[in-house]
């Protein structure tokens, strides 16, 4: 196992914005930074990164944690994994892990798809590089196209030989099981290699791990498919990655705009002569899920497809996609002869971009143009071609642009704006409606599988646990944020907290509260401090979700009210500030909330026991009065508790 000295040592050094910003696109806001959560579909950033803490939350599905949390939970990572990812990245060279027996064939299992995978990616590459078959066919095509060795490098290329099965058998040699080289899709059903005689493209996940394959075919055979893919499987799927996006992903943050092509050539191609934010489609429909990932790193998207109907009709379909996630989308169709590899070959990086600046289209200018001027000048076409348009123009989520969009579209086509105004608020009902009603019936099918109760509260929706959840909860954010401040009085917070509750802690009943209290004691006793680290980098993952949970703020005081604008707390001080009265408040309040619940537990007591003047009755009296007298106190003083 890795060492604890070297696990410290990874945290100390990583920076929780610098991992994270490998997979999602984040701006400053404040002293944080924001952007979309990779683990929800959602339009408005509610996805926050804390460098000072060291934690990432999300306000809007609650997943929170440090990097390797963020690591474990995005790429499916186990611990040791993503500690090595980290380690890795910032170049802490880890011992060889010793595992159990039961614990290296669980980790086999886990990690063997992706080894199988690096296996297949380093036998095509070196099936290129170094024999006669690769080098007079496989790369003899790449170098046709103009790719040298560092783009044969940068892209994983390869080639699959024309043997049937020369990949089986290496693999088998080197102790990989036929089980897993079949899921891969790499063997077929009939035990032969799938990929034969191709030239072959790599597919990465965002991390840069080899995901899946696709194999040219070389040469005219009519009979068989130009390309073929690797099937879907526990680690590819299809719909939720874009070719090229693990080399892009740095441009396309950094130019914030996202050229999208059809082809894994065009993307390698534009590569060549400099133009690294684009990603391909890889010859299916743009999905949901792949413009999910393009909005992780930008808003602005390109389309750049080729003139012919399939490449025109695509376009068209990945415009209202790309609207439904709020992204500006915009198009370039090619001559029907062009295509973008041969387009920058013609043109070099400025005149292609210049090409691409010139001719690009937004999609309202695209839908016309290809909807409508083209529809045949009876009544019927033309109001079928409208009614498409309006559908796209019900897509825009923001009212105001969907209102110029409007306009515009009124303009165009020469029709009063209300009625496409009328027409598009009929799309939004119809949409809306569907809306409910597949949540309706996707509910029910839940119900019916049993993965919900009917009454069961909804995504986002508070667990309320033992009574007095929410203060005992109170207690432990205090302890997390102030724990280590120092009051007035010169007494440390977390001194006073213990102190103030000693008689009423045994009646704290919460399991994972009273769990959070236990470490927080053990931190105190092995550092003199609360470390609020211990907390978060724990492995117990319910006590890490909640510390993260309670130490992330959705908002924050903003510095430039009293920079830009002279505005000040004048009434009270800021919440950094007020921690003493917050911790009085919320002790004061839990305590009374126990000790009124002790009381009814005596009243009850007394209720139960006969009245006959008994010692045991008297007993009862007494620390009911006892109670009441503090009962009174407690509150009085709750209602004297005033922010200063």
């Amino acid at each position: 196992m890795i060492s604890s000295k070297k696990i410290d040592k990874i945290f100390d050094t990583l920076q929780i914005e610098e991992i994270i910003e490998d997979f999602v696109s984040l701006k400053k806001r404040g002293t944080n930074l924001l952007g979309l959560c990779p683990f929800h579909n959602e339009k408005t950033p509610s996805f926050t990164v804390s460098p000072s803490k060291g934690i990432f939350k999300c306000f809007g599905c609650g997943k929170g944690g440090n990097a390797i949390h963020f690591l474990m939970e995005h790429e499916n990572f186990t611990y040791p994994e993503a500690l090595k990812y980290a380690a890795d990245k910032y170049g802490i060279t880890i011992e060889e892990e010793v595992y159990s027996p039961e614990q290296q064939e669980k980790e086999k299992e886990r990690a063997s798809l992706y080894i199988v995978n690096e296996f297949a990616k380093k036998f095509f590459k070196s099936q290129l590089l170094k024999t006669g078959e690769g080098k007079s066919v496989g790369l003899e095509y790449f170098e046709g196209r103009g790719y040298d060795l560092e783009l044969i490098e940068k892209f994983d290329l390869g080639y699959a030989p024309r043997s049937g099965n020369a990949l089986k058998s290496a693999a088998l040699r080197a102790g990989h099981e036929l089980d897993r080289i079949k899921a891969l899709g790499l063997v077929s059903t009939r035990g032969n290699d799938f990929f034969r005689e191709r030239v072959m493209f790599t597919i990465h996940n965002l991390s840069g791990k080899p995901i899946a394959f696709a194999g040219r075919m070389l040469g005219e055979n009519k009979k068989m498919p130009k390309y073929i893919n690797s099937p879907e499987t526990d680690i590819y799927n299809k719909s939720e990655i874009l070719y090229g996006i693990y080399q892009a992903r740095q441009a396309i943050r950094k130019e914030n705009h996202c050229l999208l092509v059809e082809g894994y050539t065009d993307v390698i191609s534009l590569h060549k002569y400099g133009i690294e934010n684009v990603v391909a489609v890889s010859g299916t429909s743009l999905t949901p899920g792949q413009t999910r990932l393009i909005k992780r790193f930008t808003r602005q998207a390109t389309l750049i497809f080729d003139g012919d109907p399939a490449g025109i009709k695509a376009a068209d379909r990945s415009i209202d996609l790309l609207l439904e996630q709020e992204l500006n989308a915009k198009v370039v169709i090619l001559d029907s002869e062009d295509d973008p590899d041969s387009a920058v070959k013609k043109m070099g990086k400025d005149g292609f971009l210049e090409f691409i600046e010139k001719n690009q289209q937004d999609f309202l200018e695209f839908k016309i143009s290809h909807l409508y001027d083209k529809a045949s000048d009876d009544p019927f076409e033309k109001s079928k071609a409208i009614k498409e348009i309006v559908k796209t123009l019900s897509l825009i989520s923001d009212q105001l642009s969907r209102s110029l969009f409007v306009t515009r579209a009124a303009n165009l086509l020469s029709i009063p704006e209300d009625v496409i105004i009328g027409e598009v608020n009929k799309a939004l009902r119809s949409k809306m409606w569907e809306a409910k009603g597949r949540g309706k019936r996707e509910r029910e099918k839940s119900e019916q599988r049993g993965e919900i109760s009917p009454k069961s509260p909804s995504a986002g929706q508070s667990k309320v646990g033992t009574q007095d959840y929410f203060q005992e909860e109170a207690l432990i954010q205090l302890l997390l944020k102030f724990g280590n401040e120092t009051l007035e009085s010169g007494e440390l917070l977390h001194q006073y907290v213990f102190e103030y509750l000693e008689d009423v802690y045994d009646t704290l009943n919460d399991r994972l509260v009273l769990k959070m209290l236990s470490l927080i004691k053990t931190s105190l006793e092995k550092n003199g401090k609360i470390n609020t680290h211990d907390l978060i980098n724990t492995t117990d993952k319910d006590v890490s979700e909640l510390a993260v949970q309670l130490i992330s703020e959705e908002y924050e005081y903003s510095e430039n009210w009293q920079k830009r604008w002279n505005i000040v707390l004048q009434n009270q001080k800021s919440p950094e500030e007020n921690y003493e009265l917050d911790a009085e408040q919320i002790l004061v309040t839990l305590k009374l909330r126990k000790v009124r619940r002790v009381i009814k537990e005596v009243i009850q007591g007394l209720t139960d026991t006969p009245a006959d003047g008994s010692e045991q009755t008297n007993e009862n009296l007494e620390v009911y009065m006892e109670l009441k007298n503090l009962e009174q106190k407690l509150a009085k003083k709750l209602r004297t508790i005033v922010y200063g």
